[in-house]
């Protein structure tokens, strides 16, 4: 297998094009764990490469900027450079600091988390909620994609074949609302999410005007949960609604029975963990 470094998003989309069964890489936190399980382990989700390309020096990946317009996030920005990173949304940067170890979120990037496309990722729910736009790259062109819209299943994405993600665009709005991302595992670190839940709100005179929620690790995608967000908008927030829109949330997911925990304690999980995150977000505190 040939490793080849990239410096730019036009070489690294060289070096894959031709139908080149070759993958990108940055951290490889996710990809080295299936690459070490051989070809039984990566075959259900793609190709066995022959090469992998390294784009976590390409410069255009690495940005992080926020400005009047919004938020851009380079699509080879650390896990850790967003969990210590300030005036970003606070369930981004909450989903970040529950990824792995320290050393894990010193190699693991926003790009690898959203592309691995694993149902339980921590940054995917919090980039859904706050209406991330993923920019794509192929040598046809670029193209945006809705982050709801972009996963399609475990460890699928609408990602085509050769297609780089580049970097994750965030509207103003998602930096003028408030945000909060809660999980739970079987441990305190280093633990594979049983459910995660990112909400973000938008609070005009006392009333919850805007909501949008989601969660992870309850479906084969991370879904929004549109029930629940019909409970909160245009209410004031009260503990007796964040009641009443959790077990919306618990009705509306579709979790599994696994070796991590049975689907019925996904769903009261759910209902528990959406109630602190719109706490959060609705008061500033539990």
């Amino acid at each position: 297998m040939e490793y080849l470094i990239a410096m730019t998003v036009n070489e690294a989309l060289g070096m894959t094009s031709g139908g080149r069964p070759a993958r990108y890489v940055a951290g490889g936190t996710d990809l080295a764990v299936q690459l070490a399980g051989g070809r039984a382990a990566i075959a259900a989700f793609a190709p066995l490469p022959d090469a992998l390309v390294d784009v976590s020096g390409i410069p255009e990946l690495l940005h992080l900027e926020r400005g009047p317009g919004g938020l851009v996030v380079g699509a080879a920005v650390t896990i850790e450079r967003l969990a210590a990173a300030g005036g970003l949304p606070a369930c981004l940067v909450q989903g970040a600091r529950a990824i792995g170890s320290p050393q894990v979120r010193a190699l693991a990037t926003l790009g690898g988390n959203l592309c691995n496309a694993s149902p339980c990722g921590d940054c995917l729910a919090p980039v859904v909620v706050l209406g991330g736009r993923l920019v794509l790259a192929s040598p046809a062109g670029r193209r945006e994609v809705p982050a709801e819209e972009f996963f399609t299943g475990p460890k699928a994405t609408v990602l085509r074949p050769g297609e780089l993600l580049v970097e994750v665009l965030f509207g103003a709005e998602a930096l003028e609302g408030r945000s909060a991302f809660r999980m739970i595992g079987q441990r305190n670190a280093q633990a594979i999410s049983q459910v995660n839940v990112a909400v973000w709100v938008r609070i005009e005179a006392g009333k919850v005007a805007e909501i949008r929620a989601a969660a992870g690790s309850v479906a084969p995608t991370p879904i929004r949960l549109q029930g629940a967000e019909r409970v909160v908008r245009g209410r004031p927030w009260s503990h007796g609604l964040g009641r009443q829109a959790g077990e919306a949330a618990a009705a509306e997911v579709r979790p599994i029975d696994d070796v991590r925990s049975p689907a019925g304690y996904r769903r009261r999980v759910t209902a528990a963990l959406f109630r602190e995150a719109l706490a959060e977000a609705c008061e500033g505190r539990l």
